[in-house]
């Protein structure tokens, strides 16, 4: 992209761009060594984002608590002959839009978490999504990201002044509209952000050498260089790395009918052409479902179903990119929402903002199934909302420990709060 684009999207660094410490004028590069931590070295996390929102309920449908369901939210409850039979499970079924995920969850590819929140939750979608963000219930206080605090702790030098060439590619890598603060260090963003690889191609004038006025304005104009910087010194090795594995899935659909297909197309190749990043986060917008949720004639179809259709059309199509390639076994991927959505729907065929999110984890090393802390009980019209028996940060922390193997005493700097619980999530 050109410069003025460049200029233009990284307005997506508002949220972070307190925190960026930039690096001297003079350093020639943003320089990392290997990481220090040599467990587990080849895997690879991808997070996806469910911006909105996410309805748990009518995408892994509790049919042990159907009658209840079927009163507070008839208007758009799929209906109990339509829902997906899961394997191993006669309590869940899935969203009959999500046949891809289905195969996966039955060829024991998936676990999912029920009932992920924390306490006193705030369902601002600002607020919400910093705190899954940074991994802290009062995120005014925080300013960086829970992945990027543990991208510090596996890249401990970092953008550090010292002549070492760098090889590999960016310790974190945002596909399209992803807030950098996830990837935010203490001093450092260890991400990097673009929408295609397109973004790469930088031309027009230099402006690096232009005075900066001693101003907020020239300190922020300062700082998007910086990042400018560092994105045009691994510019080359991933478009490199991109360019060495090709798609090999045909399960993908037409470029730019799911975008986060394109998204994870991308992430694909760049781990076939071992860019060797670490973490991938990628974005699928729409999930703010208040009204009109569902087909008013027909709650299978709508624009809910189009969103799941769509997320499990490319984790599919993902799945067996990575199959193709002989990276599958080294790949995890999660997924994560600012919220979930009430119990009950609204009469504009909706649902509000709710305290509690289903998770979505997906892989070959799972140990696949349902994860719930009451597995036989229905759910309990106490209140509109699903009651919280994960805490998000405990799920963070067992994703770190358990696929990264990563010790506690590490996890303590990077999941900050939260209870000490650990979910057993892997099978290796």
């Amino acid at each position: 992209m050109n410069r003025r684009n460049f200029i233009r999207y990284t307005g997506l660094l508002a949220p972070a761009i307190v925190a960026f410490n930039p690096l001297s004028a003079r350093q020639t590069a943003f320089l990392q060594k290997f990481a220090s931590d040599k467990g587990n070295a080849n895997r690879v996390l991808v997070l996806i984002q469910l911006n909105g929102g996410n309805d748990g309920l009518n995408t892994i449908i509790p049919l042990k608590s159907y009658n209840v369901l079927s009163e507070v939210r008839k208007n758009i409850l799929i209906p109990e002959s339509q829902v997906l039979k899961l394997n191993s499970s006669n309590s869940y079924g899935i969203h009959p839009s999500m046949p891809g995920l289905q195969q996966l969850y039955n060829n024991k590819m998936v676990s999912v978490i029920h009932g992920v929140g924390y306490p006193n939750p705030d369902l601002s979608h600002f607020k919400g999504i910093n705190i899954k963000l940074t991994a802290n219930c009062n995120p005014d206080s925080s300013r960086s990201g829970w992945v990027g605090r543990y991208l510090e702790q596996a890249y401990p030098d970092y953008g550090k002044n010292k002549n070492i060439t760098v090889t590999d590619g960016p310790p974190g890598m945002r596909i399209g509209e992803v807030s950098p603060i996830i990837s935010q260090g203490t001093n450092v963003d260890l991400g990097i952000g673009v929408n295609s690889i397109d973004d790469l191609n930088f031309s027009g004038p230099d402006i690096s050498k232009d005075p900066l006025s001693n101003n907020m304005g020239g300190t922020t104009i300062g700082l998007i260089r910086d990042i400018s910087k560092q994105v045009e010194m691994y510019a080359p090795i991933i478009k490199s790395a991109s360019e060495k594995q090709p798609n090999l899935s045909k399960l993908y659909p037409e470029e730019h009918k799911n975008q986060l297909a394109d998204q994870l197309k991308i992430v694909a190749r760049l781990i076939g052409g071992n860019l060797n990043s670490r973490v991938y986060v990628v974005n699928q917008m729409g999930y703010d479902t208040h009204a009109n949720q569902v087909d008013k004639a027909d709650p299978t179809k709508g624009a809910h179903a189009d969103l799941l259709h769509n997320l499990s059309e490319a984790i599919t199509a993902f799945e067996d990119d990575l199959h193709l390639m002989g990276k599958q076994d080294e790949v995890l991927g999660m997924t994560f929402s600012e919220f979930g959505r009430r119990i009950k729907s609204s009469d504009s065929y909706g649902t509000d903002h709710g305290t509690a999110e289903t998770v979505i984890l997906f892989g070959t090393k799972l140990k696949a199934g349902m994860i719930e802390a009451q597995p036989e009980t229905p759910l309990q019209l106490t209140d509109e909302n699903l009651p919280v028996f994960f805490d998000f940060r405990s799920v963070y922390a067992s994703v770190l420990k358990g696929w990264f193997g990563l010790p506690e005493e590490k996890l303590k700097n990077i999941i900050q709060q939260g209870p000490a619980e650990r979910l057993d999530l892997f099978t290796v």
